[in-house]
């Protein structure tokens, strides 16, 4: 060492400098043959750790598979507990369709130990079937009988085929019957488990804040060692909870909550800090529903089809939804099961030219007219509408188009609750500007068989087809796939030629994210609530690992 300081001390000053640099010069191609070896050499893979709080408008009341009803308790059933298709080792159909036996993985526990069995399957079913639970899943699980085979094998028992039973198997979150066994269902709500579970899901409760006023504030998972499935990546996955979606939005950019969801487009304009937007499909859409016997000119094929024929559905999208959403022409949308494309041919033109076809003729203020039974007839569409912003936008834009080609609407917008409870129950309407929610297996009955049309049904047009009604009847017993997509595919055909309804758009779903958060995967779910059966996937952390 010290003759190469001695030798250095022997170099000109100019050509000391030229040596340094040339040892800087080494080093730095070292270290960078180095890094693009190991580079070359190992991947970079998600790794587990990290803490995440997603923002989210309402708060839990029932973090109970069997009464949850709003989406905050149905996103944290999801977090915390398992359905049956997760825990299943082997699922087995008769070949009558009638008998469904499901057989346990072995080894499952709940997050307090004890054992999950059969037994537990077994209570939370009979749970549901029970009256004085008020299950919102009560009305699906009805006409099924569910015995024990063994302590890991239980067998579900159907007065009918139903084809989609896999589909309620898969929406069938365990209770455990340990904890709930000694008390009634009636008073379930009042248990401390509604906000303090037990599930055997990938991540387990650990604690909640709650405000004076008795609101909760902040809820705190954490990812659970012994989850039978794949440990979650995230280790603690917290909510925080907000009473507007522009309180969750002010969170958000004051960096105290790192995502959101459920946004409308017109929320994006307020976020204040770099962001990454996912959006999912899920089966819901929006259209305009007739009862035509409330209205004459509705009694008119024509008219209906003119009023479909007239809406630009992709500028509606664009004005009402800010571009996120995808168009409807049908009973199914894009990207749920059994979706066949039913698109029409939308312009002004041809919808003026098939109301003149049809006799409605404009007068000299332009508006349409036909003489019904030696009487003028108006061509006017009174629509009702909920007090929601993008359906209020909808609604004005649905005005314009219709006012074009000579049709009067009338408006008229009533709260939520309000047309849930007394409008739509009564059917009391003339033209209805609301949603559908099918299903994960876009089962067509509730919505569009002759036997819906009134309340507690959701037939909303009051529709009435015998061919329609054999096909979605024959297409949830029939256990073949290829007849029943023939029969899927008959059905929206023979529902979007009639025009019981103006088939608008399905809006996506939203979700904001910080740039930290890598993992996530839009494409289409049953539900909101089921975006977050992805959330184990999700990561914060990366780490190099050999190839």
């Amino acid at each position: 060492m010290q003759r190469l300081k001695t030798i250095f001390f022997a170099l000109t000053k100019k050509e000391r400098t030229a040596f340094l640099a040339a040892a800087v010069i080494a080093c730095v191609s070292f270290f960078a043959v180095a890094w693009i070896t190991i580079v070359r050499a190992t991947t970079v893979v998600p790794a587990s750790g990290g803490e995440y709080t997603e923002g989210m408008v309402g708060q839990p009341e029932y973090v109970n598979p069997v009464t949850a009803s709003d989406e905050a308790d149905r996103t944290l059933v999801k977090m915390v507990y398992q359905n049956v298709s997760d825990v299943a080792a082997s699922i087995e159909v008769s070949p009558d369709g009638r008998t469904w036996t499901v057989r346990l993985k072995e080894g499952l526990r709940w997050q307090d130990g004890e054992k999950l069995t059969s037994d537990d399957v077994i209570f939370t079913v009979q749970s549901i079937q029970d009256p004085d639970a008020a299950s919102p899943l009560y009305q699906s699980w009805q006409g099924v009988a569910v015995s024990r085979v063994s302590e890991l094998e239980v067998q579900f028992s159907l007065a009918n085929p139903y084809a989609f039973f896999g589909d309620n198997l898969a929406n069938l979150y365990i209770l455990p019957k340990h904890l709930f066994a000694d008390t009634p269902p009636g008073n379930w709500r009042l248990s401390d488990y509604n906000l303090k579970p037990v599930g055997s899901g990938p991540y387990e409760f650990v604690s909640y804040e709650k405000q004076a006023n008795g609101v909760i504030s902040a809820y705190h998972l954490q990812a659970w060692r012994e989850y039978s499935g794949t440990r979650p990546l995230i280790s603690r996955f917290d909510f925080s909870f907000f009473n507007t979606a522009a309180d969750m939005v002010q969170s958000f950019n004051a960096g105290t909550i790192d995502g959101m969801g459920g946004l409308e487009s017109g929320d994006l304009g307020s976020i204040a800090r770099p962001y990454n937007l996912s959006s999912w499909n899920t089966p819901s859409y929006y259209a305009v529903f007739f009862n035509i016997s409330k209205s004459i000119p509705l009694q008119d094929p024509a008219v209906r089809a003119a009023l479909s024929e007239a809406v630009d559905r992709n500028a509606l999208i664009s004005d009402a939804l800010g571009g996120h959403g995808t168009p409807d022409y049908g009973p199914i949308p894009e990207g749920a099961p059994y979706f066949v494309s039913t698109a029409e041919t939308s312009s002004l033109d041809l919808a003026s030219s098939t109301l003149t076809a049809a006799g409605w003729l404009p007068g000299t203020d332009g508006l349409r007219a036909k003489t019904v039974q030696k009487t003028s007839v108006p061509l006017v569409v009174n629509l009702t509408v909920p007090q929601v912003g993008f359906l209020a936008a909808t609604a004005r834009d649905l005005a314009a188009a219709w006012q074009k080609i000579g049709i009067t609407a009338n408006i008229a917008s009533s709260s939520p609750d309000t047309l849930a409870n007394d409008t739509i129950k009564n059917r009391d309407y003339e033209a209805l500007l609301f949603g559908n929610v099918l299903g994960p297996s876009s089962d067509l009955y509730a919505f569009w068989d002759s036997s819906q049309r009134f309340s507690p049904g959701l037939n909303l047009s009051i529709y009435a087809n015998k061919k329609v009604d054999a096909l979605v009847e024959s297409a949830r017993a029939e256990l073949g796939v290829a007849t029943r997509t023939t029969e899927f595919a008959s059905a929206e055909a023979a529902i979007a030629a009639d025009h019981p309804a103006v088939f608008l758009y399905s809006p996506a779903y939203l979700l904001v994210t910080g740039k930290n958060l890598q993992g996530v995967a839009p494409g289409f779910v049953p539900g909101p609530s089921d975006i977050f059966r992805q959330a184990p996937a999700w990561y914060l952390n990366t780490a190099r690992v050999l190839k």
